[in-house]
């Protein structure tokens, strides 16, 4: 049996709620984003990269006809709103069911317990999605999404460690640490690499 630790409980800024409004499926602009304690949606378009996501474009929408102040403009925070955009369009659009978040177990699931699974699995990162932890330490999140992206490529046929370097953008050395302490903590099996 698999469990899951409690999401912490929202703090102002983290990510409230994400959609799509314009494009299609998979595109990197038009997506709204609402943060917790903002008046305002962020309508953004992204580019990705090897300096991770980055924001091209922006349009606040007052939610309230609240208005747009200098203060205003000085607390958007661009890097949330880039990664948050980025991780919905990789999920596709919020539509995915099993992969990342869930891997091979999620087949024999019905839609409620992958549902629940989905919901028990989301924590800081969803919320946060751009946080680190002090001193370039990763958490045991990170890791997770390590082991899932290898079970992903193992399963696909593709070259586990390009695809990790490429999924995050790292190099194949930092892809080769990543691993081993996936190993090493039992996240990933030593066989599991090809």
């Amino acid at each position: 049996m698999q469990t899951f630790t409690t999401p912490t409980p929202p703090e102002r800024g983290d990510v409230a709620d994400i959609d799509r409004v314009a494009g299609n499926l998979g595109d990197l602009h038009g997506i709204a984003i609402r943060l917790v304690g903002h008046a305002f949606t962020y309508v953004v378009a992204i580019v990705t990269g090897r300096g991770g996501p980055r924001l091209v474009d922006l349009q606040i929408r007052s939610d309230n006809n609240t208005a747009i102040t200098p203060d205003v403009l000085r607390a958007i925070p661009s890097r949330r709103l880039a990664y948050a955009a980025a991780r919905y369009v990789s999920e596709a659009d919020g539509q995915i069911f099993t992969g990342p978040f869930l891997g091979p177990e999620a087949d024999d699931m019905t839609d409620d317990q992958r549902a629940a699974a989905i919901a028990g699995r989301r924590s800081e990162a969803d919320t946060r999605p751009e946080a680190s932890t002090s001193r370039g330490r990763r958490g045991p999140e990170h890791f997770q999404r390590v082991a899932d992206a290898v079970r992903a490529a193992n399963r696909s046929g593709k070259s586990a460690r390009r695809a990790v370097a490429a999924e995050f953008g790292v190099s194949l050395p930092s892809v080769d640490k990543w691993i081993r302490q996936c190993k090493d903590t039992g996240l990933l099996a030593e066989d599991e690499l090809r």
